[in-house]
């Protein structure tokens, strides 16, 4: 298998700003409700109170779900920020918006080197090299066994085969 984008990336002392993308990533939904992914409470506490970063949630849902899903969850104390579809979505055409990862940056007067991006598809991969921006790659809630306490320790690590170059680069192709 060839290397996966955002398998190696660290969340390290440099970082003070942690992008994070909602749906999937930093919530799921359950049982009717959203609730927030396995380990992330103790990532969150762990990185915004000891570790002194902000995180601010990037996603190009519209404001309100973004909004009602981070309260749901019981995670609105940890987050600084929210982007959203309204705010922060870049028109790609086709069908296809981009997050804008550039804003929460000059919002905050921020350099990519201290910014890391963590997010779970190929549009996220692809929105991070699109703005220079690290990249830490996370399964999707399907894998039960994943837990962002692994992120506190090191890299992801996380492989798999549907997401893969040739996927994003498929995916990134105009449609007809």
């Amino acid at each position: 298998m060839r290397h996966q984008l955002g398998a190696d990336t660290v969340l390290n002392d440099r970082h003070r700003l942690v992008l994070m993308d909602c749906f999937e990533t930093l919530v799921q939904f359950a049982d009717g409700r959203y609730i927030a992914r396995n380990g992330i409470p103790t990532f969150l506490a762990e990185i915004t109170q000891r570790r002194r970063k902000v995180v601010v949630v990037i996603s190009d849902a519209a404001e309100s779900v973004v909004l009602a899903a981070i309260r749901e969850a019981g995670l609105t104390m940890y987050i600084r920020d929210v982007y959203h579809a309204g705010n922060a979505a870049e028109d790609l055409g086709h069908g296809r918006m981009r997050k804008r990862l550039d804003l929460p940056l000059q919002h905050l007067g921020r350099t990519r080197e201290e910014v890391v991006f963590i997010g779970d598809s190929p549009l996220d991969a692809e929105a991070a090299q699109h703005h220079g921006i690290p990249f830490i790659r996370v399964p999707r809630s399907e894998d039960a066994d994943f837990t962002f306490t692994a992120l506190l320790a090191g890299p992801s690590r996380y492989d798999s085969g549907e997401f893969s170059q040739t996927m994003l680069n498929s995916y990134l192709k105009p449609k007809p």
